[in-house]
C-alpha cells in the first residue's frame, strides 16, 4: 500500500457490477443510498467491520506509514502551533497573530477529522484517496462542518444551562441563602454535576457527527442523527475509546505540571511542555483515524 498521486478511475463493485468514480468515496447508511448497500458492493472487507478499538489503532499507525502526507501536514501545523507559543510571534501585528491562530486551529481540525477521515474511508473501501481528492473533499465540506461544530458547541453549552436553570430558580425561591445553608462546596458540586452530565452526554452522542458530515456527506442536522444512532449501537466501544483517550491526555499533561524541584527541573519544564503538546497533537491523528474507522463500522452495520 502506498500513497497515490494519480486520480484515475477505479472499479468499486466487482461482485455486483462495476461503477466508476474519480472522487473520494462517500460512505452512508444503507437506507440512504441508491442500489445495493452490501459490503461487497462497497468493497468493504468483513475484517474491517470486526476490528476492535485496539486493532483500529494499530491499523491506523500502519496506515500513516503508507500516507506520509498525513505526517507532513501534521508536522507543519504542529510547528506553527509551537511558534505561536514563542515570543517570536509577538513581533507580528495583533490582527495578523489572530489570523494565524485561527488558521492554525482550523487547519488542524480539518486535517484531523476531515482529511484523515477521507484517507481511512478510501482504504476501508479499497478505493485509495489521493492527496488532491482528500483535500478537495475536506475543503468542500468546510461550510457544513463549521456549521455543525458551531451547533454542537451551542447545544452543549445552552442545553445543560436550561437543565440547571430550574435548580437556580428553586434556590432563589428558598428563604435565606441556599449556598450558606448547604455550604459552597456542596452547592458547587451539585450544580457542576447537573451541568456536566447533559454536557458530556451531548458530546458523546454527537462525537461522530464530523465523520458523518465529511465521509457520509450528510448535512449538519442529518450528521447529528447519524452520530446519535452510531453511539447508541456502539456505546461500549466508544466509552472505551473515551477512557483510553483521557488517560493518554493525562499521561502527557501531568509530567509538565509536576511541582518544580530545583532549577534543573524548572529549566526542563518548558521542554517537556513542548514535547507533550506536540506528541499529544500527533496522537490525536491516530485517534481521529480510529473515530473514522468506527464510523464506517457503525454506518455499514
Amino acid at each position: 500500500m502506498s500513497e497515490h498521486t494519480d486520480s484515475s478511475t477505479r472499479e468499486t463493485s466487482p461482485s455486483h457490477g462495476t461503477t466508476t468514480r474519480d472522487v473520494a468515496p462517500t460512505i452512508r447508511a444503507r437506507d440512504d443510498i441508491d442500489g445495493c448497500g452490501c459490503l461487497d458492493c462497497r468493497n468493504i472487507d468483513t475484517t474491517a467491520t470486526r476490528r476492535t478499538v485496539f486493532d483500529a489503532l494499530v491499523w491506523s499507525v500502519r496506515l500513516f506509514r503508507s500516507y506520509p502526507s498525513i505526517v507532513a501536514f501534521t508536522g507543519i501545523i504542529i510547528l506553527a502551533n509551537r511558534l505561536l507559543e514563542t515570543d517570536l510571534i509577538n513581533a507580528l501585528p495583533t490582527p495578523v497573530i489572530s489570523v494565524v491562530e485561527v488558521a492554525a486551529g482550523f487547519a488542524f481540525i480539518v486535517l484531523i477529522r476531515a482529511y484523515v477521515g477521507m484517507i481511512v474511508a478510501g482504504e476501508l473501501t479499497e478505493d485509495p484517496v489521493t492527496i488532491r481528492e482528500g483535500l478537495y473533499r475536506s475543503l468542500s465540506r468546510t461550510p457544513a462542518l463549521v456549521s455543525l461544530i458551531v451547533f454542537i458547541v451551542f447545544s452543549a453549552m445552552t442545553i445543560p444551562f436550561f437543565v440547571l436553570l430550574p435548580l437556580l430558580v428553586l434556590g432563589g425561591a428558598i428563604p435565606g441563602n441556599p449556598v450558606e445553608i448547604v455550604g459552597f462546596p456542596v452547592a458547587a458540586a451539585v450544580g457542576g454535576i447537573i451541568f456536566a452530565v447533559p454536557f458530556l452526554l451531548l458530546l458523546f452522542k454527537f462525537w461522530f457527527a464530523p465523520e458523518a458530515c465529511v465521509i457520509g456527506q450528510y448535512g449538519p442536522i442529518e450528521s447529528l442523527r447519524v452520530s446519535w444512532r452510531i453511539t447508541t449501537n456502539y456505546r461500549g466501544k466508544f466509552v472505551l475509546i473515551a477512557v483510553i483517550a483521557t488517560g493518554s491526555a493525562l499521561s502527557l499533561y501531568l509530567p509538565t505540571s509536576l511541582p518544580q524541584m530545583g532549577m534543573s527541573l524548572a529549566s526542563l519544564n518548558p521542554v517537556l511542555s513542548v514535547i507533550s503538546s506536540s506528541v499529544g497533537e500527533l496522537l490525536s491523528i491516530v485517534w481521529a483515524s480510529a473515530y473514522a474507522h468506527i464510523y464506517v463500522q457503525g454506518i455499514v452495520s
